[in-house]
């Protein structure tokens, strides 16, 4: 039943007018279906046990701490080799322009300016990012948190003032 749910599907993509032709579909599940979730977590069930982290949904966070900046460098280096090392085994490829470095630093601790490469690209570092909904910074401030929220609020306040 699930292979039949799974196999012999075509997908093509339209942009404005214009269509592709129909290509077959070797390696996914359907967007939006009731089991894509269930399927996408038995697919990468195993994932967190190569890089002993943990996983939230289809989104991976991972932390790595350490004083010492050659030891820092090591240990992200060699988890990112690992990921690597997963998603080539288990026939997929990182995205590395949705992949983000966030390095929290403190007055104690400075950042540690290194640049991280995967699959021949550089993994973008950022200054603050979504987590879980929330904008947390490499200061663990909320100043980006509270200029997101004051934009929404303010947008909603307009809003309810035009009705």
């Amino acid at each position: 039943m699930i292979r039949s749910y799974l196999a012999n599907r075509y997908q093509r993509t339209k942009i404005n007018k214009s269509s592709s032709t129909w290509e077959r579909v070797n390696h996914s599940v359907p967007q939006g279906s009731v089991l894509g979730p269930l399927l996408f977590l038995i697919y990468i069930n195993d994932f967190p046990l190569a890089i002993n982290k943990l996983l939230f949904a289809d989104d991976t966070s991972i932390i790595i701490s350490n004083a010492n900046p050659e030891e820092f460098m090591n240990s992200t280096t060699l988890v990112l080799n690992e990921i690597t090392k997963w998603y080539q085994s288990n026939l997929l490829s990182l995205n590395c322009n949705k992949t983000t470095f966030l390095q929290f630093a403190t007055t104690k601790n400075r950042e540690i300016v290194f640049q991280i490469t995967a699959v021949n690209s550089i993994i973008s570092s950022v200054n603050s990012t979504k987590f879980l909904g929330l904008m947390v910074d490499s200061t663990l401030s909320w100043s980006d948190q509270i200029v997101s929220l004051t934009s929404k609020l303010n947008k909603a306040c307009y809003a309810i003032r035009m009705v």
